[in-house]
């Protein structure tokens, strides 16, 4: 395979070991699902786990299917193909791999563990993972092209890569540097349980960061879902097709495949918990 059409990665070598660690991390995202159903939180604590709860779903979920699309991938013959099955499944790893760590940073004010600033420790490490996994994105679609077109890429194309990947990087770091909007007034009577003083926290988790976790499961579900579709389409796309690649066509994949996970860091880099 080596040097083969342009191709100098083994992906088909790399992805009985990328199965096996998508594997482990399902398997340390499951013992948190255990955890939060299985454990009573202190006071208080049930809002939080709930939303990290939310989260571990959506991510096991994702986590379990680029597992088994890269255990596929061991079995493949044909190279271009391989490359192509592994743009779809490390664009899946790279936005789940963020959100188990957004997930368990809501688990430390579920059971009470905020009282040394691990929260904020917490957030400075979410802000490194999701420019990290948004790097290794840009750079997987962009040697994806080099490979697929045997190094003859545009170069209007690579400046679009490189260009829409920073320009993510930046929104993730806004809002993950954007304070919370300023606290409305108390519209009226407050849920049984709440008190009057206690509004601007029951308005900052309930409502605000509450929306925000939902949106972040919502979609990691929805862009894991539509990359493992695609993944499953390209192996099942005859080996025949795969001897040539038009340069419309890997733009087109290599784009995908940066947007969506982009989009699945950002709103979970959004939903992180406040320290």
């Amino acid at each position: 395979m080596l040097g083969t059409d342009g191709i100098d990665w083994n992906s088909i070598a790399s992805a009985e070991a990328m199965s096996a660690f998508c594997g482990i991390i399902a398997g340390f995202v499951l013992a948190g699902l255990v955890t939060v159903i299985g454990q009573k939180n202190p006071e208080g604590g049930d809002g939080h786990a709930s939303r990290g709860l939310k989260l571990f779903l959506a991510c096991f979920i994702g986590l379990a299917t680029a597992s088994y699309l890269y255990a596929l991938t061991a079995g493949e013959l044909v190279c271009t193909r391989a490359v192509t099955e592994q743009l779809f499944s490390g664009a899946i790893l790279a936005a789940d791999a963020l959100i188990v760590i957004v997930a368990l940073a809501w688990l430390l004010p579920a059971y009470d563990r905020n009282k040394h600033g691990e929260v904020r420790f917490f957030r400075g490490l979410i802000q490194f993972s999701g420019q990290f996994a948004m790097l290794m994105v840009i750079v997987s679609a962009d040697g994806f092209n080099n490979s697929v077109l045997e190094r003859h890429v545009d170069g209007w194309a690579t400046t679009l890569v490189y260009g829409v990947g920073v320009s993510f990087m930046l929104v993730i770091l806004f809002v993950w540097w954007k304070p919370l909007p300023p606290v409305p007034p108390v519209p009226g009577p407050l849920p049984r349980g709440h008190a009057v003083e206690g509004w601007p926290a029951y308005w900052r988790d309930e409502i605000v960061l509450n929306s925000r976790v939902q949106v972040a499961a919502r979609t990691a579900v929805a862009v894991g879902g539509l990359l493992a579709v695609a993944g499953g389409w390209v192996i099942g796309i005859a080996w025949e097709h795969w001897t040539s690649m038009a340069s419309w066509l890997a733009y087109t994949l290599s784009g995908v495949t940066l947007v969506l996970p982009a989009l699945a860091i950002i709103t979970a880099v959004r939903a992180a918990p406040r320290a």
